[in-house]
């Protein structure tokens, strides 16, 4: 019975199309926004992400993480995912602060104009799409 469920599958097994080890999922396009103009983020894609990469301070997977928060590698603002591939772990004092140098100050300077349509944001989107 295994082999004959084996057999019926393998023409769709070979005739699948090769995934493209290169391909960049996390874009998804321009972020959904709410009636206030901000961009509408998941609780339930925090979470799961803290599941799966515990917390680098407490090493827990639910609560609050001392010193570390949750960064969008890709900004939303710039079509990133709002998905568990396009988080990463970032050191609060580098993720949001008073200075300029810090990662969500610049992100609204360079990216952030509420349509996603910045040449910062559009190169961006052009250097990964290759």
């Amino acid at each position: 019975m295994r082999f004959l469920a084996l057999l019926l599958l393998l023409p769709a097994l070979v005739l699948a199309q090769p995934v493209d080890p290169f391909a960049e999922v996390r874009y998804c396009g321009k972020p959904v926004r709410n009636a206030s103009g901000e961009i509408v983020r998941s609780r339930t894609v925090l979470a799961y992400f803290q599941r799966l990469y515990p917390c680098p301070s407490t090493g827990k997977t639910t609560g609050a993480c001392p010193g570390w928060a949750i960064n969008h590698t890709i900004p939303l603002s710039c079509g990133g995912c709002d998905s568990v591939s396009n988080l990463d772990w970032m050191p609060a004092a580098i993720k949001s602060c008073a200075e300029p140098w810090c990662r969500d100050r610049w992100e609204r300077q360079v990216y952030d104009d509420k349509t996603g349509n910045t040449p910062a944001c559009t190169n961006r989107v052009q250097n990964w799409s290759r």
